[in-house]
């Protein structure tokens, strides 16, 4: 990328910004509840580069057939996409798609009720602003985010770890990472980063 006299270099990070499931109060495909800009508990155009080649994204399913959708290819993204855009072109995805019913399956629980991701170094618990992906009393507002985001790890340290929820808390404070994920849609996101060294 040039500019003056200089150019900045960057290291491209492949990932699909949108990937989600149909909600199952949408009537039909042109119903407003089936917008995929803002993200919702469904997924959507959640925006997080660290889901990218390898990563597990799960989603709690509503609507028969899940519906699965894939979009809004980057090639490369800072957290928060400040822009509306980043670098941005044609890709070619391979997604293995699988059906984990609560209690069955890799799947945490919490990602039975809010949108999770999992690389091979960090959990990913994710929050958002209106999760619900109402339109006449958006908030887009990054503390709920924040909340939510917290709120998610907690409950997937309590659950999965079997970590007492106080502990878990100054852990999150003195650990994990807490990043905003996109501020450009009307639904904003945060998700955390639990390093999976730390428990090794």
């Amino acid at each position: 990328m040039a500019f003056g006299g200089g150019a900045a270099r960057f290291p491209l990070r492949p990932f699909m910004g949108m990937m989600g499931v149909a909600r199952a109060d949408a009537a039909s495909p042109t119903d407003p509840a089936a917008n995929s800009i803002p993200p919702t508990l469904g997924g959507g155009n959640i925006d997080i580069r660290l889901a990218g080649v390898g990563s597990t994204f799960s989603l709690p399913v509503h609507a028969p057939g899940a519906l699965f959708y894939v979009g809004d290819p980057h090639h490369a993204m800072g957290d928060g996409e400040v822009a509306l855009t980043a670098m941005e072109g044609s890709l070619r995805g391979t997604f293995r798609l699988t059906v984990c019913k609560e209690g069955e399956g890799d799947a945490p629980r919490i990602a039975h009720r809010h949108p999770f991701a999992e690389t091979a170094e960090a959990w990913i618990p994710i929050g958002l602003s209106d999760p619900d992906g109402s339109v006449d009393d958006q908030g887009s507002d990054l503390d709920v985010a924040m909340r939510s985001a917290v709120v998610n790890a907690l409950e997937f340290l309590e659950q999965e770890l079997g970590m007492d929820r106080a502990i878990a808390y100054a852990y999150l404070s003195a650990a994990a990472d807490f990043t905003i994920s996109q501020v450009v849609d009307r639904t904003v996101g945060v998700h955390g980063i639990i390093s999976k060294s730390h428990f090794a």
